[in-house]
């Protein structure tokens, strides 16, 4: 007690010097030192700041500084160094701030194993993650503990807002909407916008929840928030109170595969954890719809797994209704259909499923309401626009297309074909064959705008990305340029490319004339690259010109193209059009078998 009184005293000179806690108004209530110190220590419990660092010497000093700043009078901040192997760099800024920091060494672990590190060290009554490369506004955990305080609720977590800035991205914030605690387990499930650095949680929640899973390296955050929001509260600050740094070396761009894989997995045990009442109270009228929700959210997401079983959620939630219930399921999922979830293919996916599991139960009206939504049928809108474009020269037309987002792609401006969900087995294959035949440099012909291939670790000593849209590889330099990887705009089909060992095509022939597609196969034949890896349809026996039209599939084996067979095939496990395209593949021919392509039809 007498060391608490001690810092007691110390924080109240500490307080009073930030103009948080007035002298006069303190010696004015409690007369006496001793009573204005039990004040002090009932009215502003410990707050420890857990600052985890792995070889963090390039950002570490800006955040022990911003916790340092905290205008709440009663903090600690305790920095534990994952076994950082950088010369002592890391230690030395550590050992900079002397007796203001709390400082614990250890053999690299791992973020879990550190924040754990912490947990059991800690003195504070209260918990407050800092990554060493993020930064707190003064005001975080002053105004986390008014709110908690201001509760009376012991069994809150109290999280807030944040901003990203740095080199990856432009400065933007984050604010969820309102979040009721019994959403909140639905929230993170279909959302990835809860930042753990945000967050503000009692000691007792790790007692009786557990503390971070150390077997997991990339989202051992939120399995924790999971399990502890079972338990505890979970309360909205709706304020901005730190702020994220996004940059080339933290740990989620470097473990980028990794993540995705884990995300999947955990997601999926989310999905599957979620009970009928938390997934009601997320606004929809029906468990149907509240789990075609959460499948939709995996689909843009890419985390195949838990997209699955989604939709087997859904499914089942079907098949235990009344007919009633079934025909209310039903309208939930045509109205979301109306929003853009049926040009996914995900509405589909599941009303073809229910379709299967009822049989013949449904009345004739649920089933024409199914086929209507079952056929595939052409967009409207989305062909009146792409006409806008058909007869304009490639550079106009995919300058167009990238302006006015005219392939409908929800998270790339490249189509849905490049969103994570269609491109997870590539971006696990691609790596591999660079290996297997020793490619050093490739060119992307053409990369988009960069959405799925940023997630890919190619193994590459040289990676350029071509496109004829200058306005996008503008966006492409300026977000992923870096040592090793490049942009540039050219027109594939006569600009002289760069000298790589392979050309990636993926999606770019399809939607050409057979004149234009032979032009850049010919240009690419010229550019002195060993390989070609590229799209074709491998199931379809001919092959039609664009002529009014504006894509098609192709079979790069069939006339005009006549390609030999490939060296390798990828199947890309592709699900759009109600899977109508199952035959998608990437295909590795050597640029010197390649016949030139004829420039007529077949």
């Amino acid at each position: 007690m007498a060391a608490a009184i001690a810092i007691s005293r110390v924080l109240q000179d500490t307080a009073i010097r930030r103009g948080t806690t007035s002298c006069s108004g303190l010696k004015s209530q409690y007369p006496d030192r001793e009573s204005r110190d039990r004040y002090m220590i009932v009215s502003h419990p410990l707050v420890t700041i857990v600052i985890p660092v792995y070889n963090g010497a390039n950002f570490l000093a800006e955040a022990i500084d911003s916790a340092l700043a905290q205008t709440y009078p009663n903090i600690e901040v305790l920095i534990v160094n994952d076994g950082s192997n950088d010369g002592g760099a890391t230690e030395d800024i550590v050992r900079s701030y002397g007796s203001k920091v709390r400082y614990i060494s250890q053999p690299n672990g791992g973020v879990a194993s550190a924040l754990n590190t912490a947990i059991a060290e800690m003195k504070g009554e209260y918990f407050s993650w800092l990554s060493h490369d993020d930064l707190y506004v003064p005001q975080k955990v002053a105004r986390e503990m008014e709110v908690l305080l201001n509760s009376g609720a012991t069994r809150t977590v109290v999280y807030s807002g944040y901003r990203v800035f740095g080199s990856l991205s432009e400065t933007r914030d984050f604010l969820p909407g309102k979040i009721r605690p019994e959403q909140f387990r639905y929230w993170i499930t279909v959302e990835n916008s809860l930042h753990g650095c945000t967050l503000l949680i009692p000691k007792t929640a790790f007692d009786e929840c557990g503390t971070f899973n150390e077997s997991l390296r990339t989202t051992q955050d939120y399995d924790l928030w999971f399990r502890m929001a079972a338990k505890f509260d979970f309360i909205l600050l709706p304020e901005v109170l730190v702020k994220a740094r996004s940059h080339p070396d933290q740990g989620t761009m470097k473990l980028a595969g990794t993540a995705l894989a884990e995300c999947d997995r955990l997601l999926t045990g989310f999905v599957n954890e979620l009970s009928r009442d938390e997934v009601l109270a997320a606004g929809q009228t029906n468990s149907v719809a509240a789990y075609a929700v959460i499948a939709r959210s995996m689909s843009r997401r890419g985390f195949r797994q838990a997209y699955r079983s989604a939709v087997s959620k859904s499914v089942s939630e079907f098949v235990s209704m009344n007919m009633g219930e079934r025909l209310s399921a039903v309208s939930s999922l045509v109205r979301l259909g109306a929003s853009g979830f049926a040009r996914r293919g995900i509405l589909g996916s599941i009303l073809r499923v229910m379709r299967q599991a009822v049989g013949t139960v449904l009345p004739a009206g649920a089933k024409k309401v199914l086929r209507q939504y079952l056929s595939p049928s052409p967009d409207k809108k989305t062909l009146s626009r792409e006409d806008t474009v058909r007869d304009l020269s490639l550079k106009d037309k995919f300058a167009q297309v990238y302006a006015e987002n005219i392939f409908g792609g929800a998270d790339s401006r490249s189509g849905a074909g490049s969103d994570l969900l269609q491109t997870e087995i590539i971006r696990r294959e691609i790596p591999r064959l660079l290996r297997e035949h020793s490619v050093n440099s490739m060119l992307d012909a053409p990369c988009g705008d960069w959405f799925w291939m940023r997630e890919v670790d190619l193994g590459i000593e040289r990676y350029v990305g071509a496109d004829i849209v200058a306005d996008m590889i503008g966006v492409n330099k300026s977000k992923f340029g870096r040592s090793g990887i490049d942009f540039v705009c050219l027109d594939l089909s006569k600009d002289k490319l760069p000298k790589v060992d392979l050309v990636f095509s993926r999606d770019c022939l399809v939607h050409l004339s057979f004149e234009d597609a032979s032009q850049m196969l010919s240009n690419f034949k010229s550019s002195g690259a060993t390989y070609l890896l590229t799209t074709t349809f491998t199931d379809r026996s001919s092959n039609l010109d664009l002529g009014s039209g504006f894509w098609r599939p192709l079979n790069m084996q069939r006339a005009p193209f006549n390609f030999p067979p490939p060296i390798k095939l990828i199947n890309e496990g592709c699900t759009e059009g109600n899977n109508l395209f199952t035959d998608k593949s990437l295909g590795l021919w050597r640029l010197q078998d390649i016949p030139s392509a004829a420039k007529g039809g077949s």
